[in-house]
C-alpha cells in the first residue's frame, strides 16, 4: 500500500473515530493514486492512523477500513461480517429480517446488507468497494446462506464515485412473490423495484413504539408507501387506518399487504398527493398521524426549500389534529439536524396556532447503529408530539 499524509492538525478528527479523509485534508499529491487502491493514512508528523481505500476524485478521498496493524484481505471482511451477523442476532433474537450490514457503522464503508429470511439484499456506493464485490458476495454466501441474494447497485451516490447504476440477482433465483415477517407482520418484499432494498427497516422500532397509543383511536399514515405503519397500528387495535401515498405501485403492495394480513377491514389505502389530501381534511378526523415523508433535503444546498416543505407539512397535518392528539412526525434527511428540525416543528405549531408537547425523540432502528464519532451515520429523527 502506497503511503499517504495528512496536513498538519488534519488527524484530529481520525484519532476520535471519524472514518473519512477528504480530500482538502490531504498533502500528498492526489494523482499519485490510482482510484480503488489501498493506501496507509499517515499524520504529518508521519503516524500511522490506518489503512483504507482511495479515490482521488471524490471529495470524500480516503474512506478508512483498517486500524494500525490491520490488513484487508478476506480474513479481515470475514471477521467484521461475522461480528455484524452476531450483533443483529442479540439485537433482534427473535428475528431473521434486520439490516445486517450499516456501512461504516459495521466497518464496512460503501456496503449496506438487509437480511430478509431467506433473501439478501446488498447495496454498493463506493468504488473501493465496488472493486471487491466479488469477495463480498463469496463471505455473505457462506455467512448467510441465502437462497437468493440481490444487489441493488442503483443509488444516486454511485455516480459520484463514478460508478454505474446497475442491479440484479447475484445468486440463487426470484421467484413468485417473497414475504418476510417483520414483527409479527407479513410484508411482501420487491428486491428488485422496491424502495432502498424492498422496505424501510429504519422505522422498524419506532413503529414498535407506537403501539401502546393506537387502540380504539383513528389513524392517518401520510407517505405510507407499502403499509408497514398502517398495519402495525391496526394489528395494535386501532379501529380505522388510512394510508396516503402518490405511488399507484406503493398503494397496490399496501392494500395486499393488509389482505395477507387480515387487515383490511379496517384499513384503507388512498393514492393522492399528501399535500392535497391534508388540503381537504377537516380538523378531528383522526387522532394520530404519521408523517415519514421522503427526504425532502437530499443536499446541502435543497436545505432552505426542503425546510419550507417540512414546515408545510407539518403545519396543515396540525390543523387537522384537536387537543391531546399526538403527531409522529419523521425526517430521514440528514442534513435537516435535530436541531433544525425542533425549529421547523416549533414553526410549524406557530402558523397553526397550536403547541407541541414532545413525548419522545426517537431515531433509527438498533440495527442502523450510529457511529458516535461520525455524525453523517446518524439521519432519522422522529418525534412523538402531544397537541396542545
Amino acid at each position: 500500500m502506497q503511503p499517504l499524509y495528512l496536513k498538519p492538525g488534519e488527524e484530529k478528527r481520525i484519532l476520535k473515530g471519524h472514518r473519512w479523509v477528504f480530500s482538502n485534508e490531504i498533502a500528498s499529491s492526489l494523482s499519485e493514486y490510482e482510484a480503488g487502491s489501498w493506501v496507509q493514512v499517515y499524520s504529518a508528523k508521519k503516524t500511522l492512523l490506518g489503512s483504507g481505500y482511495i479515490n482521488p476524485s471524490s471529495l470524500i478521498s480516503v474512506r478508512l477500513v483498517c486500524q494500525p496493524g490491520q490488513t484487508p484481505g478476506k480474513d479481515l471482511f470475514l471477521t467484521l461480517l461475522r461480528d455484524a451477523k452476531r450483533r443483529r442476532r442479540q439485537l433482534y433474537s427473535d428475528s431473521v429480517c434486520y439490516r445486517a450490514v450499516y456501512g461504516e457503522s459495521d466497518g464496512l464503508p460503501g456496503l449496506v446488507v438487509d437480511r430478509y429470511g431467506e433473501l439478501l439484499v446488498y447495496q454498493i456506493t463506493t468504488l473501493g468497494m465496488a472493486k471487491m464485490e466479488t469477495l463480498i458476495q463469496e463471505l455473505l454466501v457462506d455467512i448467510f446462506r441465502p437462497q437468493a441474494m440481490v444487489f441493488r447497485n442503483d443509488t444516486q451516490a454511485r455516480v459520484l464515485e463514478g460508478l454505474s447504476l446497475v442491479k440484479g440477482v447475484a445468486y440463487g433465483s426470484l421467484s413468485g412473490e417473497h414475504w418476510a415477517s417483520i414483527d409479527g407482520i407479513e410484508m411482501q418484499i420487491d428486491p428488485l423495484a422496491g424502495q432502498k432494498t424492498g422496505f424501510y427497516l429504519d422505522q422498524r422500532d419506532n413503529r414498535t413504539a407506537l403501539l401502546p397509543w393506537v387502540k380504539g383511536k383513528k389513524l392517518l399514515d401520510l407517505f405510507c408507501y407499502n403499509g408497514a405503519w398502517s398495519l402495525a397500528a391496526a394489528k395494535a387495535g386501532a379501529v380505522e387506518v388510512v394510508g396516503v401515498d402518490l405511488s399507484a405501485q406503493a398503494i397496490a403492495q399496501a392494500r395486499n399487504n393488509a389482505a395477507r394480513n387480515g387487515l383490511d377491514a379496517c384499513c384503507s389505502f388512498i393514492e393522492q398527493d399528501v399535500f392535497h389530501f391534508l388540503k381537504g381534511l377537516s380538523k378531528g378526523a383522526f387522532d394520530l398521524i404519521v408523517l415519514d415523508p421522503p427526504a425532502f433535503a437530499k443536499t446541502k444546498k435543497s436545505l432552505p426549500a426542503a425546510r419550507k416543505g417540512y414546515t408545510d407539512l407539518n403545519r396543515r397535518a396540525l390543523l387537522a389534529l384537536k387537543r391531546e392528539d399526538l403527531l409522529i412526525s419523521c425526517s430521514c434527511s440528514y442534513h435537516l439536524s435535530d436541531e433544525i428540525f425542533r425549529d421547523v416543528l416549533l414553526s410549524a405549531a406557530q402558523a397553526s396556532n397550536r403547541q407541541l408537547r414532545l413525548i419522545e425523540a426517537r431515531g433509527q432502528a438498533k440495527d442502523h447503529p450510529v457511529l458516535l464519532a461520525m455524525p453523517e451515520t446518524s439521519y432519522l429523527k422522529c418525534l412523538f408530539l402531544e397537541v396542545m
